[in-house]
């Protein structure tokens, strides 16, 4: 039996605590994180692993906008820290964080990159890259490749602004 369903509730427990528990103020009257720059999504993937058949699996996530972090002129930048399950037979489940850069290509179709570290059964590092189309101010639908130590993914994301 996997472990799946502690994975779940610790990531849902912390995209709840982080957007709807009294936020944490830096001092008396400012909030240390904006909850308008936080987002959530979920995602299904296509995994391979090199010797092995495809699978289907599954993410959820979310994403803090660096505003103030200006990378260049039209590039914006997050975080983001996620839950994913490869689908494959044996336990194979990781967190992961990442850093994140976008920008627009045109009208509202972009283009993104990322880098960062899975913490489950392929620990290591994360690189991927896609394109991004935003169907509304709040949505955005992302198609991208991403590659780890032994897993690489085609994936399908949904992302919502809160």
């Amino acid at each position: 039996m996997r472990n799946t369903h502690i994975y779940l509730a610790a990531l849902s427990f912390t995209l709840l605590s982080s957007t709807y528990v009294t936020p944490v103020f830096a001092d008396e009257h400012e909030p240390l994180l904006d909850k308008s720059l936080f987002s959530i999504g979920v995602g299904i993937s296509d995994n391979s692993v090199s010797k092995s058949s495809d699978e289907t699996g599954f993410q959820f996530f979310a994403a803090y906008d660096l505003n103030q972090v200006n990378v260049m002129e039209g590039v914006k930048s997050s975080v983001e820290f996620g839950f994913m399950d490869y689908g494959f037979p044996s336990d194979n489940t990781g967190i992961w964080a990442n850093y994140v850069v976008d920008g627009l290509i045109s009208g509202q179709l972009g283009w993104l990159a990322r880098l960062g570290l899975d913490f489950g059964d392929d620990s290591g590092l994360m690189i991927g890259a896609g394109v991004s189309y935003a169907t509304s101010e709040k949505v955005e639908l992302r198609v991208e490749y991403v590659s780890r130590d032994e897993v690489d993914s085609l994936q399908f994301n949904f992302l919502y602004q809160l």
